[in-house]
């Protein structure tokens, strides 16, 4: 949203500077305005603009940490404006684009568009700052055990208006009888038990858990990271000293309080995201033109085999725990799973129709979930979704099996392109699923889609 308003607020305040430009060339008579410069006013407003919004990007001032900076942001539209001019005046001095070059104009719009957008992220900002739309957008953490450093980060916390994380209450350390090493604030809850904080986790809805006192043993820290991985909830620490944890974590500041928590992931940038979203809309309307030529034939032949619906949808999961509808070409008999329930397709599996093992040798079955990328529900690239049932069950089986849930499922991924799909080790896929998302970039996604065509290992 502010990335869309500052570019129509960009355009108005180029086109208001190359305006005022107009009237002093005119001796600060108002004329009308000149239908003869409509369509180059129209080329420098829009062409500005974007440089303008992706100078805003460059310097991070989207990113959910800089939304309630002031001064960060305020830096940033500085900084922007200041390299903005630069760029166009050396784009006029080397290339003459048009003939209508505002060597002057720029130095108006300078003016125009820091006041616009300044004036505009004010305003956005007082909307931000509303304790509903903050609240919104902040984390609820709950603190297991409670000491002066807790008590310290709280005040800094609450202190500190750019903080996206609000303590909702506290617990007592795991071990009977240990409770807390200071008393928590009188006006702030203790929730339960240790043992409750599943329930309170469900209850409360919190998104973070902080361990205050790590007094406890090694081995009460590594459960409590443990659940928070398979909960896939953000687990950070006060760190009295570097206990021996595994890579990934690392020191940051909140409200210049020391923390000790997952290192940041390639796809938890807004920029970074956004350039995914942007391909998988490119490659998800190509996909779909490539589905009205090859789909039907395909759903003849299987409605020839087995007679009923050709097109059926399955409940998954996605990014964050969310379901939603998968739809696929059918390639089993009708109601296969009426009898086993939930289950892995295996090799040479009796319920498969002939055209449907075809299918899916070469993922034709899958061609139906571009649709599913559309609309925002999938990715092309990233983990396989997995119903809702079988989640359940792996993700108290198989360490940081959740963590793949970090992003968007997919119809390929890296897991995939090595052979790690359908009934195969699921440790090692999903070690396959954390390498891609510690290591993503565009080039990776690209060669993902290339080799999908290529590696059909186990595919069945």
């Amino acid at each position: 949203m502010l990335l869309g308003g500052d570019m129509i607020v960009a355009c108005a305040a180029i086109f208001s500077g190359l305006q005022l430009r107009e009237w002093q060339r005119a001796g600060w008579e108002i004329t009308a305005f000149r239908p003869d410069l409509g369509s180059t006013m129209a080329l420098w407003t829009i062409g500005g603009a974007a440089m303008f919004s992706w100078l805003m990007v460059f310097f991070k001032t989207y990113e959910a940490d800089n939304l309630y900076r002031v001064r960060r942001w305020l830096k940033n539209i500085l900084q922007s404006v200041l390299i903005w001019s630069v760029l166009l005046w050396a784009c006029i001095g080397v290339f003459r684009i048009t003939d209508f070059s505002p060597r002057i104009g720029v130095a108006y719009c300078m003016g125009t568009l820091t006041a616009f957008v300044v004036a505009w992220r004010l305003t956005s900002f007082i909307v931000l700052i509303q304790p509903r739309v903050k609240e919104a957008a902040s984390a609820r953490v709950i603190v297991v055990g409670w000491n002066d450093k807790a008590t310290h980060l709280r005040q800094a916390m609450r202190r500190d208006l750019a903080q996206l994380q609000e303590i909702i209450g506290c617990v007592p350390m795991p071990a009977t009888g240990r409770g807390f090493v200071s008393p928590p604030p009188a006006e702030l809850a203790v929730l339960g038990d240790y043992s409750d904080l599943p329930d309170l986790v469900v209850k409360c809805q919190a998104n973070a858990i902080i361990l205050a006192d790590v007094s406890c043993s090694a081995r009460e820290i590594q459960q409590l990271i443990t659940y928070c991985q398979r909960e896939m909830l953000n687990f950070q620490m006060v760190p009295e000293y570097f206990p021996a944890l595994n890579s990934g974590l690392q020191i940051e500041a909140m409200s210049g309080v020391p923390l000790l928590g997952v290192r940041q992931l390639p796809l938890d940038r807004a920029i970074n995201r956004l350039c995914k979203r942007i391909m998988d809309i490119g490659g998800a309307l190509l996909g779909l033109c490539v589905c009205a030529v090859v789909i039907p034939p395909f759903a003849l032949l299987v409605y020839l085999e087995s007679p009923g619906p050709v097109i059926y949808r399955q409940r998954r999961t996605s990014r964050g725990g969310r379901t939603f509808f998968i739809y696929k070409i059918r390639s089993m008999r009708m109601n296969a799973e009426a009898e086993s329930g939930a289950v892995w397709c295996k090799k040479e599996d009796n319920r498969r129709l002939k055209i449907g093992a075809f299918m899916r040798r070469l993922n034709i079955d899958e061609l139906p979930q571009f649709w599913n990328v559309l609309v925002g529900d999938m990715s092309l690239v990233g983990p396989r979704p997995e119903r809702p049932e079988l989640i359940e069950k792996f993700k108290d089986q198989i360490p940081n099996y959740n963590a793949r849930h970090e992003v968007r499922s997919a119809i390929t991924g890296w897991a995939q392109i090595h052979g790690l799909r359908g009934d195969t080790d699921l440790t090692k896929r999903i070690e396959a699923d954390l390498y891609y998302l510690e290591n993503w970039s565009p080039f990776l996604d690209l060669y993902c889609i290339v080799a999908t065509f290529f590696k059909i290992k186990n595919a069945h």
